[in-house]
């Protein structure tokens, strides 16, 4: 979906701009206050000129957009069975259906990611902005996102993994101006794969260094 990338790259911007306006206006204030004598007291510290357009965690968790990119491409692109889990003991669910001990339970997480009660309108397409303004972080395990399991056997490891994609994900955008598959003919394949399998396909990627 390489039409997004010009969304995501303004976003990028508009929270840079506001982090530096910020900043700006901190050493401002330190300033005025008297407890810096100059600019160049800032220098070497955390509030130095040239780290206000820092690509920082802190920057990247303002960016919603990228967010709910990543929380839409899990839901978009997660396999239909998954989440296999083992009873340790007998289970009576609240139908009456009883999972004996030793059995082994597959989730049906198709239904769950392309259920329009629970997604909203269209789950069949791709819409990255799906989840901005709503209270629905890519972190975020819940009965309607189960990329990551829910409750208290959600796996812990979640937050580390989202923040490391979103971070490449905004390096790549930052870097690059267009990235495209190589063989447009093996879009159909990327999209119906697992995350993680490889392509035996290729990536254009386009900079946006002149």
């Amino acid at each position: 979906f390489p039409e997004y990338n010009e969304t995501l790259y303004q976003e990028q911007l508009e929270v840079l701009d506001q982090i530096a306006q910020e900043r700006q206006a901190e050493r401002q204030k330190m300033l005025d206050s008297g407890e810096v004598a100059s600019e160049q007291n800032f220098e070497g510290t955390d509030l130095d000129t040239s780290r206000d357009r820092d690509l920082s965690a802190a920057a990247v968790k303002r960016m919603v957009r990228m967010d709910s990119f990543v929380r839409e491409v899990f839901r978009y692109r997660t396999e239909r069975l998954g989440l296999c889990h083992l009873a340790r003991q007998n289970v009576e669910l609240s139908n009456g259906m009883v999972i004996r001990k030793g059995g082994k339970v597959i989730v049906n997480m198709h239904s769950v990611h392309q259920s329009s009660s629970l997604q909203g309108e269209d789950p069949s397409e791709f819409r990255p902005w799906r989840f901005v303004g709503k209270p629905k972080a890519a972190t975020k395990a819940s009965a309607d996102y189960l990329a990551f399991g829910m409750g208290r056997h959600a796996c812990p490891g979640r937050f580390l993994a989202i923040q490391e994609l979103k971070t490449v994900g905004v390096l790549m955008v930052a870097n690059y101006s267009k990235i495209e598959i190589q063989d447009p003919s093996k879009t159909k394949k990327a999209l119906l794969t697992r995350i993680g399998n490889p392509i035996d396909t290729g990536l254009l990627f386009t900079s946006r260094a002149k």
